[in-house]
């Protein structure tokens, strides 16, 4: 029972903060626009890779917390709850360490929106997985699963792109860049999924090696 309620907490607490910042995100552009505008406002909004990430995290703590339905189910696989996690982290990671952090911000909903997404977030997801996904349950396959999700996003751009004239990041920015250095950052950026991913599944062995390692006669005194 103190497992269950520690993993209801996680799942709220990450809930909570990605439903903040993207709320908070998302009614400011919906408030400066007509309303014949809200549908597009809504593509252009969740087609960031941080929003979107955040938007999934709040799908997954929903349907954990209170589906009872066949869609609901498939977010119990650990594997699923794994890749989630890793996909928030990689938010976190990609905003500080590739993006450069936060730019100006001035009012207390800007840094609301910057810390929720942005931070908060990514550690609670770390933290989730580490306290609360049942570990032994991964296989090799599963980094490799993982990508589908990084690969569907950048050919989802490559054809967005000329068609709205803008890219989200610098880094598959083909105006900038041209497709063979958007190549080259998105090989490197699978790579660090790739990673993150095969770091994932060696903690989740060694967890569960450990787990399942019998207790002597000294520990159990």
């Amino acid at each position: 029972m103190e497992k269950s309620n520690e993993r209801r907490i996680w799942l709220w607490a990450m809930l909570l903060s990605s439903l903040t910042g993207i709320s908070i995100w998302y009614i400011r552009r919906l408030v400066t626009t007509p309303l014949s505008g809200w549908g597009s406002q809504t593509v252009e909004m969740f087609s960031y890779f941080t929003n979107f990430t955040n938007l999934m995290i709040v799908v997954m703590a929903v349907a954990l917390l209170f589906g009872r339905n066949r869609f609901s189910n498939w977010f119990k696989s650990p594997s699923v709850q794994s890749a989630f996690s890793l996909y928030i982290t990689f938010v976190g990671l990609g905003f500080w360490f590739l993006l450069g952090g936060p730019g100006e911000l001035v009012t207390l909903l800007d840094w609301i929106s910057e810390i929720t997404v942005h931070t908060l977030s990514p550690i609670l997801g770390v933290i989730f997985w580490f306290r609360a996904v049942p570990n032994g349950r991964l296989s090799w396959r599963d980094p490799f699963l993982w990508l589908l999700y990084p690969i569907a996003y950048l050919v989802y751009w490559l054809f967005r792109g000329p068609r709205v004239g803008y890219y989200p990041y610098f880094f598959m920015d083909v105006n900038w860049l041209g497709y063979s250095g958007v190549a080259m950052w998105s090989g490197i950026l699978m790579v660090a999924f790739l990673l993150l991913g095969g770091l994932m599944l060696f903690v989740d062995r060694r967890r569960s090696a450990q787990d399942s390692v019998p207790l002597s006669s000294q520990d159990i005194i």
